[in-house]
């Protein structure tokens, strides 16, 4: 296939015009003229503008039956014994009895759609109903999502399915974590080599846990056992020390920020900037109930310039984070020779205009983070197919889906839906 007259945010995010040529998943030219081969694909990009595809690399799905039944209720107080909390059990309940039936397979195809229409190609999958790991596997594959997707305590026997999945394990939460589950949890990690997953110092409750039961945080806990390392992906880190930091900064595990999400539950906010000014490698996460990811690089941007490093730190900094790869071997993030095709085709629009870039000024990366929406998206390549073209999704019939998804609402709300 060969992509003519693009327009594309290139590594350093800005703009760069050229030809580009794939081959199977992978860019392998990029030159300002290339002339099509025989029998060669090619289209005319022009009226577009060329982006990395984004990684979500904090995501719970399915969770859009979820909306709204956690408003203003902390996360301490989930599933009590209110009317919204016992709605929530009731949705937990019902999740978690759908996984081996045709309903879960359509709440996470319908979720997975609206990660690709965002212009999301890889996803960190924690799930949230029970054992539901391979049927989350299988809805990645089907709709054409990159996935790492998170296993808990089981190893399973059969290899992936595509070379668009990952696998791994999970250290239970501070809340459930003990001297057995993290034996097993080191144990997991030396026999598969997976990643190690786990929701990190998400509140100052779950860092009292730890310190009560190991007398350490969960960050010195994981040194001390030879976990915090780059294979690691811990989600939040919100009640984090600078001895925390420090160790978190060193071990070049991802940090997965989530504006969203911590404002809506309470909870506080990751020290950003002082992680970044340690080096730390961090990624971005809707995490649930929400996947605008676009918001989320947003608020990053608003949150850094309310540190006291603004000046350090600009829109291509949040665009580095949102292209932040979990796993090298699963995506890239970047449009160069060499590095898989996983882009996303936005209309040159209005709303993005004046870009202008000259000698000592560029506002692209700025203009691209601040005014892009995701119906001006109008298609996703992933591993150089796409998945979305034209705004409608290539992979499963969205009418259909949609319209089952709807029955699922009126049979699981009944009355309640108003």
């Amino acid at each position: 296939m060969l992509l003519s007259n693009t327009r594309y945010l290139g590594s350093d995010f800005a703009l760069h015009q050229a030809d580009i040529r794939i081959e199977g998943s992978l860019i392998v030219a990029i030159e300002k003229n290339l002339k099509p081969l025989t029998g060669e694909e090619a289209i005319d990009c022009s009226s577009h503008l060329i982006y990395p595809a984004l990684a979500d690399c904090h995501t719970h799905t399915p969770d859009t039956l979820f909306r709204g039944l956690f408003s203003d209720k902390p996360l301490h107080a989930w599933c009590d014994d209110t009317t919204q909390g016992r709605l929530q059990q009731q949705l937990f309940d019902y999740t978690d009895q759908a996984v081996s039936t045709s309903d879960f397979h359509i709440l996470v195809l319908y979720a997975c759609l609206q990660y690709l229409k965002a212009g999301v190609a890889c996803i960190v999958e924690t799930g949230q109903a029970d054992e539901s790991s391979q049927a989350l596997e299988k809805c990645a594959s089907r709709i054409g999502i990159k996935a790492l997707v998170d296993w808990y305590d089981e190893v399973p026997t059969q290899e992936t399915a595509t070379t668009g999945l990952m696998r791994g394990t999970h250290l239970p939460e501070e809340e459930d974590l003990e001297q057995d589950s993290l034996a097993e949890a080191i144990e997991r990690v030396q026999r598969t080599g997976w990643p190690l997953m786990t929701h990190c110092l998400e509140t100052e409750f779950r860092r009292k846990e730890t310190l009560r039961k190991f007398g350490l945080s969960t960050v010195e806990l994981l040194a001390l056992h030879n976990l915090l390392n780059e294979q690691a992906i811990l989600f939040h880190c919100i009640e984090t020390t600078d001895k925390d930091r420090v160790l978190l900064a060193s071990s070049k595990a991802l940090l997965v920020h989530c504006p969203i999400s911590n404002r809506i539950s309470g909870a506080h906010e990751m020290a950003l900037s002082d992680l970044l000014d340690k080096g730390a490698r961090i990624g971005l996460g809707t995490d649930f109930l929400s996947h605008d990811i676009w918001e989320v690089m947003r608020t990053t941007y608003a949150e850094l310039k309310q540190s006291n490093r603004a000046e350090h730190y600009d829109a291509k900094t949040v665009w580095k984070l949102a292209t932040t790869s979990p796993c090298p071997a699963l995506y890239n993030g970047r449009i160069e020779v060499g590095k898989r095709a996983d882009l996303v085709f936005v209309r040159n629009v209005l709303e993005l205009s004046p870009l202008v870039q000259t000698h000592g000024f560029s506002n692209v990366a700025y203009n691209t983070l601040m005014h892009t929406r995701a119906d001006l998206i109008d298609s996703v390549m992933v591993d150089g197919k796409f998945v979305i073209e034209d705004g409608t999704c290539t992979t499963v019939d969205e009418a259909a889906l949609e319209k089952a998804y709807t029955e699922i609402l009126q049979r699981v709300y009944g009355s309640q839906l108003v």
